[in-house]
């Protein structure tokens, strides 16, 4: 059961649920989605578009991987999450 569950990355899925759950919407949140897309962008690169403190747009992506929302695709890229 546990195989099925990984292969299908539903354990994952259970976990962005809470976390969207737990930790409310934040206005932020969206302006740091206009900025991404499906092309890796580096942090350094969303901080200067965006115009906020770099541990600011860091702690937010964080959170936002957590809820799933967007993904680390390298050094400190990330993209929209599909």
């Amino acid at each position: 059961m546990d195989d099925v569950l990984a292969e299908l990355n539903l354990e994952r899925a259970r976990e962005q649920h809470s976390v969207r759950q737990a930790v409310p919407p934040d206005p932020t949140e969206a302006i740091l989605l206009e900025h991404l897309s499906s092309e890796p962008r580096h942090v350094d690169e969303i901080v200067r578009e965006v115009t906020m403190p770099s541990a600011q747009v860091n702690s937010l992506l964080a959170i936002m991987e957590l809820k799933g929302l967007v993904r680390q695709v390298g050094s400190l890229r990330y993209v929209r999450a599909q």
